[in-house]
């Protein structure tokens, strides 16, 4: 759930209070970089005395740029996609809903840890639940419903020997350990710090003026850079 539900909950409602000033501000310093690269072809082609070529300069940055443009372009298109995805919000939480109401319900049946006597076919259903489940594939989520209703319209539990259920206690535990780590790591990961911002009005303020500062003080800079180019250019006629 934390994985594939509330992450990308988190990155959405993130991108759609404070993501399209982040987009401004790593435009800006795109823009900033670029100029202070051409900068540096200028004052390599005076040092060399070499004539200046515009057009020829222009080109090499459109190479050395070119990854960088395209990965603001995907940011670009991803922050679209969000804010008219968050039009379907309602449309989405049911379609989750019904996805783990499903899930659940199937878990019980196909879980190796919670069904001992898992044949192979079994395990094949249950690797595909699990599949789908993380692409939300609502419609193989729905043929294993079905598939599961006739191979095991009840779930339980099959009571072994005692060994067996000592393996079987010292799997859960494990499992349990295992799932409490990565639990954690989630939540110290970066979607986390942007909940704690997106859950405190003056986090979101102190954020936004934090980066409008950044924006400003970027296009001062874009300004200083301008105009040291121009020097060069002046020079290098």
């Amino acid at each position: 759930m934390l994985a594939f539900h509330v992450i990308p909950d988190i990155e959405n409602a993130y991108l759609m209070k404070i993501g399209m000033l982040e987009n401004d501000a790593f435009k800006e310093n795109l823009k900033l970089l670029r100029i202070n690269r051409k900068i540096e072809l200028y004052k390599e082609r005076l040092k060399l005395k070499r004539e200046i070529d515009e057009e020829e300069i222009e080109k090499q940055l459109d190479i050395e740029f070119d990854s960088i443009d395209e990965e603001f372009t995907e940011m670009q298109e991803d922050l679209i996609y969000d804010i008219e995805d968050d039009l379907t919000d309602g449309v989405a939480s049911e379609f989750l809903k019904l996805v783990n109401i499903i899930y659940k319900n199937l878990i019980k049946k196909l879980s190796p840890l919670i069904n001992f006597d898992n044949n192979r076919m079994d395990n094949q259903l249950y690797e595909l639940l699990e599949r789908s489940y993380r692409e939300l594939d609502l419609s193989m989520m729905s043929k294993l419903q079905v598939i599961c209703e006739q191979i095991r319209p009840d779930s339980s539990l099959t009571i072994g020997d005692m060994k067996t259920l000592k393996r079987a206690k010292q799997k859960y535990l494990d499992l349990i350990d295992e799932n409490e780590e990565i639990i954690l790591n989630i939540k110290c990961s970066d979607s986390f710090d942007k909940k704690r911002i997106l859950e405190d009005e003056n986090l979101i303020r102190r954020t936004k003026d934090e980066i409008n500062q950044e924006i400003i003080n970027t296009q001062k800079d874009i300004k200083k850079a301008e105009r040291e180019l121009k020097k060069l250019k002046d020079n290098g006629v």
